[in-house]
C-alpha cells in the first residue's frame, strides 16, 4: 500500500493529537517507501517544522503488522556456514530474524543528516546468548543508521561474534572514545554481521537483579570506534498493550560528526489510524568537537 507525502496541517494535527508531547501543528510530514511485514505495512516518516528543522524521525506501521508475524527467517538476514558442510541450519547458522531496510523520505534527507536509513529487524525468537536473557523475548529492533546502507552491508557474515566476519568483528569492537560514548553505556562485544557493535545501558530495568520484564530499551551501535546507529528495541508484548510513552536518552558529552541528534525516543499507538509510531525526537543541532 503506497503512502503519500502528507504536507497538510490536518495530517500533522492528527499526529499531534496522539502525541505524548504535542508536536507543532504546522509541521510537514514526509513518508518513505513502504514495505510489507506481517499482515501490514511499515514505512519511515519525518516531521519538519516551517524553518526546515527536523522534529521527528521514525517508523510508522499498521497495527496489522503485529498480526500473523512470520515465525521463520525469509532470507533477508545474514547466514554463515559455520561447520562448512555446504548447507545452512537456520537456527544455528542464520539470524532468526526478518529484516526490512527502509529508506528515509527523500524530501527530508538533508534535514535528517547524519541519519541515512532504517534497518528494522523482527526477531521472533529474540536474541540468543551471549545476549542478556531478557532479550530472548520476541521483539523488533529499529536501527536508525548514521552510516550509508552500502557500508553497513560490507560488514559481512562470519564465525565471530554474532555471525560476523572476524576481521570486521575486530574493527567493530574498537572502543568509542570516552567523550563520544553515551553516559552510562558499556560495550559488551555484541557485534553482529551487517549491523555492528551494540552498546547497552546496564541500568536498564530488564538487566537488574532480579530483572524486570523486558518492555523496551535503547541501544547505541558502533563500528571502528564511531557511533553508527541509534536503536529502540521493543518487545511485541509491550506494543500489543498500545503504549504511549517518551523516554529521555542518555547522551554523550560531545559529537564526532556535526548534525541533528535526538534527545528522546517515543513509542505511540495512534488509535484513530490504528497505527504505531516509533520515533526519535527532540532534535538538537550539534557541532563536531
Amino acid at each position: 500500500m503506497l503512502r503519500p507525502v502528507l504536507t497538510v496541517a490536518a495530517a500533522a494535527l492528527a499526529l499531534a493529537a496522539c502525541s505524548a508531547e504535542p508536536e507543532v501543528a504546522t509541521d510537514e510530514i514526509h513518508t518513505g517507501p513502504p514495505a510489507e511485514l506481517g499482515a501490514g505495512t511499515v514505512w519511515t516518516y519525518t516531521t519538519v517544522d516551517a524553518a526546515g528543522n527536523l522534529t521527528a524521525l521514525g517508523a510508522r506501521f499498521d497495527a496489522a503488522v503485529l498480526e500473523d508475524l512470520p515465525a521463520e527467517p525469509d532470507g533477508t538476514a545474514p547466514c554463515f556456514d559455520l561447520n562448512g558442510d555446504g548447507s545452512l541450519d537456520p537456527h544455528a547458522e542464520c539470524f532468526m530474524m526478518i529484516r526490512r531496510n527502509l529508506a528515509l523520505p527523500a524530501a527530508a534527507a538533508a534535514a535528517a543528516a547524519p541519519f541515512r536509513y532504517l534497518q528494522l529487524n523482527w526477531n521472533p525468537e529474540g536474541h540468543a546468548p551471549p545476549a542478556p536473557p531478557a532479550y530472548a523475548a520476541a521483539h523488533i529492533d529499529f536501527h536508525f543508521f548514521a552510516t550509508p546502507q552500502a557500508d553497513v552491508e560490507t560488514l559481512r557474515p562470519g564465525r565471530c561474534g554474532f555471525l560476523m566476519d572476524c576481521e570486521a568483528f575486530e574493527r567493530a569492537v574498537i572502543p568509542v572514545p570516552e567523550r563520544y560514548m553515551p553516559r552510562g553505556y558499556v560495550a559488551v562485544d555484541a557485534a553482529a554481521a551487517e549491523e555492528g557493535n551494540h552498546l547497552i545501558d546496564p541500568a536498564s530495568p530488564e538487566l537488574a537483579d532480579p530483572p524486570a520484564p523486558f518492555t523496551h530499551t535503547f541501544i547505541y551501535g558502533s563500528y571502528d570506534g564511531h557511533i553508527t546507529f541509534y536503536e529502540p528495541m521493543i518487545a511485541v508484548s509491550y506494543l500489543a498493550g498500545r503504549p504511549h510513552e517518551c523516554v529521555d536518552l542518555k547522551l554523550p558529552e560531545a559529537w564526532e560528526t556535526a548534525g541533528v541528534y535526538p534527545t528522546r525516543y517515543c513509542i505511540r499507538y495512534l488509535a484513530e489510524a490504528a497505527e504505531y509510531t516509533v520515533s526519535l525526537e527532540g532534535f538538537v543541532r550539534r557541532e563536531a568537537t
